[in-house]
């Protein structure tokens, strides 16, 4: 299973859309290495993430934790102390992601100035240091964002294997800022966006017989191509849990400050006796997609008395869109695999929950 170790809560950076980490006590690790180590333990193939704020603000128990415990690990960061990592700790990471908006321009409007420049050289330096895991690009998508134009640069910078995102959730909460003509209408462009995104990257399959990384597209096209119906793809409550600095167990790394999410500790909790106590509940599991979509989010699907009027609507209508839109490619895709020019297996991502949540 996958566990968030959440190293810190505090963050040296304070964006727009989130204000520089968690004031929830407490911020720093409380537990020992120890305890966690024996708590894990008790699962025979865990993958270890770690989280914050941000983790490499702890980059010391970050390489206690790699040196103590065998594990898979993955690390989400925003990428500006990438640097301080020695080679030999680098080399045992399999998936990096690495919080980057897009452009220069809108990852620096949303998180700071500078940081675009910072995080690239950063981005560029590991890979010079000989990281050959998959280096994934983790955007966060607020109103005015232009999709296709954010993910396609990314792709273009030739250092990410991969880009995934998710919308801002701010723009769906009671009392944003954004009146609900201006959402709706951010909306159909964003969906547009969907649309222009799906069309070049089947194109680019056509042409070039590879499939390009954005990561919604291959998870979701995969289910189509397989027919295998899936539960909420990011695995919150199922077989992902994010370890809180006091050791109880969160089902979900956003929702750590909400009751609903607590579900154990690793002082009194087996690992499998976690699964499922944490569940997505209606309207989800009604809807039509529900098989392909698997729920979304289990902290939007929980905490639907804090959206606005149509915030969960809204947040739907993105989802039926990027579906459809797949839908409606699948049929070259399959033509695709049926000639020869691609093989299914090269759709078959992540090998694990790297934490790539899948439905943006």
């Amino acid at each position: 299973m996958h566990y968030h170790i959440i190293l810190t809560k505090e963050c040296n950076l304070s964006c727009n859309y989130c204000g520089g980490g968690s004031d929830t006590p407490p911020k720093e690790i409380k537990y020992s290495i120890a305890e966690l180590k024996s708590f894990l333990s008790r699962d025979s193939n865990p993958v270890v993430a770690f989280y914050g704020g941000e983790p490499l603000l702890r980059i010391e128990t970050m390489k206690h934790i790699m040196d103590s415990i065998p594990a898979r690990f993955v690390l989400q960061t925003n990428g500006l102390f990438l640097h301080r990592i020695e080679p030999q700790y680098l080399s045992k990471f399999h998936t990096i992601l690495v919080s980057i908006d897009g452009t220069r321009e809108v990852t620096d409007k949303e998180r700071g100035n500078g940081v675009y420049e910072h995080a690239m050289h950063d981005v560029k330096l590991i890979r010079q240091r000989g990281f050959r895991g998959d280096l994934v690009a983790r955007m966060t998508v607020t109103q005015g964002t232009d999709i296709y134009e954010n993910v396609r640069h990314l792709l273009s910078t030739g250092y990410f294997d991969h880009v995934h995102w998710q919308l801002n959730f701010a723009m769906f909460w009671e009392g944003s800022e954004n009146t609900e003509q201006e959402l709706a209408e951010w909306i159909s462009t964003y969906n547009s966006g969907i649309s222009s995104l799906v069309d070049s990257w089947v194109d680019e399959m056509s042409r070039l017989n590879r499939v390009g990384g954005i990561v919604p597209f291959i998870g979701v096209m995969n289910s189509l191509l397989s027919g295998e119906k899936s539960r909420l793809r990011c695995g919150s409550g199922i077989d992902f849990f994010s370890v809180m600095p006091d050791g109880r167990i969160s089902a979900c790394p956003v929702s750590i400050d909400f009751d609903f999410s607590m579900i154990g500790s690793i002082y009194d909790s087996a690992a499998r006796s976690l699964c499922n106590k944490a569940t997505i509940g209606e309207p989800c599991v009604s809807c039509d997609i529900f098989h392909i979509c698997g729920g979304r989010c289990l902290f939007v699907n929980r905490s639907q008395e804090m959206l606005r009027n149509n915030g969960f609507s809204h947040i739907c209508s993105t989802v039926r869109h990027l579906v459809k839109k797949l839908q409606e490619a699948l049929p070259q895709v399959q033509t695709l695999i049926e000639n020869g020019s691609l093989g299914q297996s090269d759709l078959e991502y992540p090998e694990f929950n790297n934490g790539c949540e899948i439905i943006p």
